[in-house]
């Protein structure tokens, strides 16, 4: 059995941590200001918020659904070799874009100070993904054992 062929499951279980992240609290409120509120990846879209940056979870949860299906082609598609490398870019495109959402600025001061865990799980999904990929494609050029004598 050549075990090499599922290793894109690492970018799978990347994809499917992204898609969490969007039902987890991503600004944790704090009392004294006006934008106070507990808000996931969903409400935010929703929110009175200024600013894209509000838009970046559903655009991670889609890129994390994008990342699903490249690797579960590259796991039954014997010669979709491209597609590590894609799932590679969606990876580091993840992870640029919840730093970007990090820098945020809202009443003069950084956002970075009140994410929760669907910022952190956002983090872990894009190296999840990019580790998955760059494994995978370290292992493209083993060679499976012939069983035998």
């Amino acid at each position: 059995m050549n075990y090499l062929r599922y290793v894109p499951i690492i970018c799978v279980i990347g994809a499917i941590v992204g898609v969490i992240s969007i039902t987890q609290l991503w600004i944790h409120g704090v009392a004294g200001f006006e934008w106070s509120s507990d808000l996931t990846g969903i409400d935010l879209m929703g929110s009175d918020l200024d600013g894209f940056q509000k838009y970046l979870p559903i655009v991670i949860c889609v890129i994390s659904v994008l990342a699903a299906i490249m690797a579960v082609l590259t796991m039954t598609v014997r010669r979709l070799w491209y597609g590590i490398f894609i799932c590679m870019i969606l990876g580091i495109v993840v992870l640029v874009l919840t730093t970007v959402f990090s820098m945020w600025t809202i009443d003069g001061e950084r956002i970075v100070h009140f994410v929760s865990s669907g910022f952190w799980l956002s983090y872990a999904a894009g190296g999840l993904i990019l580790i998955g990929a760059a494994i995978q494609y370290s292992l493209m050029f083993i060679k499976p054992r012939k069983s035998g004598r």
